[in-house]
C-alpha cells in the first residue's frame, strides 16, 4: 500500500465500549468543494485534475494506549471516497488543491488495512460496529458530515514537496506542514504522503474508560494515496 498526502482528519474509537451497532449510511450531501472554480480555470487552459475516487485512498491508524491497553485493539480507519481537484502550474505558489470525504463513509478495520499497519489483534464484527458506532458519537456528520483539506506547495526540492495543508474537521481548522511526493505520469497526477496528527488538534478529547487505563491515544498515523485524472475541454 503506498504511502500518501496528509491532511487530516481526527477519528475516535472506542476500544471497549458498548454502544449499539450504526447502520451504514452514505452522506448524501454535496461535497463543500469550489468545484465551480476548478472547472474554469481548465476552461481557461490550466492544468487541472480530478480525483478518482477509485484509485484514491486515506488510511488511519489508531492506537490504544494506557496500562490496560492489551485488553484493546489498535484499528485501521480509511476513506475510500475521496473527491476533489488538484491545480498545478509553472509556479508552485500557484499551484492547490482541495479535498473532501464523507464521516459516514469511513470504513472500520477492512483485513487489508489492518495488514498495512500489521496489527496484531482480532477485533470481532461487534467490536467493529462499536467502534464505527462510537466514532460517529465524536465526530457528530448530522452537524459535520465531510473533512476537508486545502493544500499548496510551500516548496519542492527535486521529489520532495513541502505541502501547507488546512484541514477542517469537526468545527475546527489546523494548519500543518506535510512533505509529500507528487508525480505526473500521461494525463494523471499522483501524490503520496503520510503525516502525523493529534485528535486534540481538533478540540476532541481521546476516548477512555475507568480513569484512563484504557483509552484511545491522542496521536494519529494518517496516510494518503490521491490519484488525479486530467480536465480537459477541448
Amino acid at each position: 500500500m503506498p504511502r500518501i498526502l496528509p491532511v487530516l482528519f481526527t477519528v475516535i474509537v472506542a476500544l471497549g465500549a458498548c454502544a449499539p451497532p450504526v447502520e451504514f449510511v452514505r452522506e448524501s450531501t454535496q461535497a463543500p468543494l469550489p468545484v465551480a472554480s476548478y472547472v474554469e480555470a481548465a476552461r481557461r487552459g490550466a492544468i487541472v485534475y480530478e480525483i478518482v475516487a477509485d484509485q484514491s485512498l486515506m488510511l488511519i491508524h489508531v492506537a490504544r494506549g494506557g496500562r490496560m491497553r492489551r485488553l484493546g485493539h489498535d484499528h485501521a480507519i480509511a476513506s475510500e471516497e475521496l473527491e476533489g481537484y488538484v491545480e498545478t502550474g509553472g509556479d508552485p505558489a500557484g499551484s492547490r488543491a482541495d479535498i473532501a470525504f464523507p464521516l459516514r463513509d469511513l470504513i472500520v478495520d477492512k483485513p487489508e488495512y489492518r495488514d498495512h499497519f500489521a496489527l496484531d489483534t482480532e477485533p470481532s464484527a461487534d467490536d467493529i460496529a462499536n467502534t464505527y458506532a462510537n466514532m460517529l458519537k465524536v465526530l457528530v456528520p448530522d452537524n459535520y458530515p465531510w473533512a476537508t483539506m486545502h493544500a499548496r506547495i510551500v516548496s519542492e526540492d527535486g521529489e520532495a514537496t513541502q505541502l501547507n495543508v488546512s484541514v477542517s474537521l469537526h468545527g475546527a481548522t489546523k494548519d500543518y506542514l506535510v512533505p509529500a511526493q507528487l508525480r505526473i505520469e500521461d494525463n494523471r497526477l499522483v501524490a503520496d504522503a503520510r503525516a502525523v496528527i493529534h485528535q486534540s488538534d481538533f478540540g476532541i478529547k481521546p476516548y477512555s474508560v475507568a480513569g484512563g487505563i484504557l483509552r484511545v491515544a491522542d496521536q494519529l498515523v494518517v496516510e494518503f494515496h490521491v490519484t488525479g485524472r486530467r480536465l480537459r475541454f477541448d
